[in-house]
């Protein structure tokens, strides 16, 4: 899959995860912020099904699963999410993904690329939210997904 559009799978399957929002997202190979609403605004994502429906609050107490149909620039997105992982289908490229989020983190493994990628969740409204040239998050010892 291509940067950009792991970019926004990884920002997407976080959003759904986390239940919260980004200003943006730190792409810890590159080591680059990407502002979020600029990111889905150049690709067209749009919403197209959501399960259970958008207007639905989720619990993170929920058993179960969920999942999220987007339509964007580069073909549409489907992510099924089950507790912190996720797997998906990218049909840009017919590109299959898995992940978990975890902390601010969110793990990709493309199987396209057969390689990990890390995302950090950014917000303004904390401290320090800019990394700065290395991300505490990207070198961590977080574990890739168990679901692969």
């Amino acid at each position: 899959m291509k940067s950009p559009w792991r970019a926004c799978v990884s920002y997407l399957a976080g959003r759904l995860i986390f239940g919260r929002d980004a200003d943006t997202i730190y792409e810890c190979i590159e080591g680059s912020h990407q502002d979020t609403m600029e990111m889905l605004g150049k690709n067209r994502i749009n919403l197209l099904e959501a399960r259970p429906p958008v207007g639905r609050p989720l619990s993170f107490d929920e058993i179960g699963e969920r999942s999220a149909l987007y339509n964007s620039l580069f073909g549409q997105i489907y992510i099924n999410i089950s507790g912190n992982t996720f797997k998906g289908y990218a049909g840009g490229n017919s590109t299959f993904f898995v992940g978990k989020a975890s902390g601010n983190l969110v793990v990709v493994y493309d199987y396209r690329e057969k390689s990990f990628f890390k995302y950090r969740f950014c917000s303004r409204q904390k401290e320090n939210w800019h990394c700065g040239a290395v991300c505490h998050d990207c070198v961590a010892g977080h574990l890739p997904p168990s679901v692969i």
